[in-house]
C-alpha cells in the first residue's frame, strides 16, 4: 500500500488547522480532527441478583424494538450472592430468533442521557417462555464463591466483553424476535449474579 496525494486548491476564508510534512517530493498537509460527543443515545439493561440455580437458564435478555437495529457495545457478568458450594459456572452469549421471551421479570433499560427518549429495546431476566436460541457468540467460566475472605485477600471472578475499536459492535437485527440473551449452563445453589449490556440504537 504506496501513499498518495490529492491536489486542493487554497481560496479564501475560514481557514483549517493542518500539519504539513513531505511525502516523496510533495508537500502535504494533514488536517487535525478534534472528536466531539458521541450523540447516540446509550441505555443500560442491568439484570441485578439474578439466581443461577436452575441449568440452561436465560439469565439475561435483550430483544431489539420493531424498527431500530441494537449495537451491543459492553456486557458483563460477575457473582452478586454467594453460592452454597463453590463452583465453576459455565455461560454461554446467544443469539435468539423467531420467538421474543415472555414470563419471567421484565427490565426496562435506563438511558445514560435523561434528555433521550426510551429505548424501543426490551429486556427480561428468567423467562418461563425463551426466545429460540441460534448462534453461540461466546462460551465462558465465572467462578463462585462460597464465602467472602477476609478484605484484600480475594479477587472475585467476572467475564466482561467491550467492543473492539477496529471492529463493529455485536448488532441485533430490528425486530422484536431478535436478541441476545447470557444462558448459565450450570446450575450453582445460592448463587447469583450481576449481568449488564450497555447498548445503542440505530436506523442502520
Amino acid at each position: 500500500m504506496a501513499e498518495s496525494i490529492v491536489q486542493v486548491t487554497e481560496g479564501s476564508g475560514k481557514k483549517l488547522h493542518t500539519i504539513s510534512y513531505t511525502v516523496g517530493a510533495n508537500t502535504v498537509e494533514d488536517e487535525v480532527v478534534v472528536p466531539g460527543p458521541n450523540y447516540s443515545a446509550t441505555y443500560n439493561l442491568p439484570g441485578n441478583g439474578t439466581a443461577i440455580a436452575v441449568a440452561n437458564d436465560h439469565t439475561l435478555c435483550l430483544n431489539a424494538g420493531a424498527s431500530l437495529k441494537v449495537r451491543v457495545h459492553r456486557i458483563r457478568v460477575e457473582q452478586n450472592a454467594n453460592a452454597t458450594t463453590g463452583a465453576a459456572a459455565v455461560f454461554q452469549l446467544l443469539r435468539t430468533i423467531t420467538g421474543a421471551p415472555t414470563g419471567g421479570t421484565a427490565i426496562t433499560p435506563a438511558s445514560f442521557d435523561t434528555s433521550d427518549a426510551a429505548a424501543g429495546a426490551a429486556g427480561r431476566s428468567l423467562p418461563t417462555v425463551k426466545g429460540t436460541e441460534s448462534t453461540i457468540l461466546a462460551q465462558f467460566v465465572v467462578v463462585m464463591r462460597q464465602t467472602v475472605a477476609a478484605a484484600g485477600a480475594q479477587v472475585d471472578d467476572a467475564w466482561e466483553w467491550t467492543e473492539w475499536g477496529h471492529g463493529k459492535p455485536l448488532i441485533v437485527p430490528a425486530g422484536t424476535t431478535n436478541g441476545l440473551v447470557i444462558k448459565c449452563l450450570s446450575a450453582i445453589a445460592g448463587a447469583t449474579v450481576n449481568t449488564i449490556m450497555e447498548f445503542t440504537e440505530t436506523a442502520f
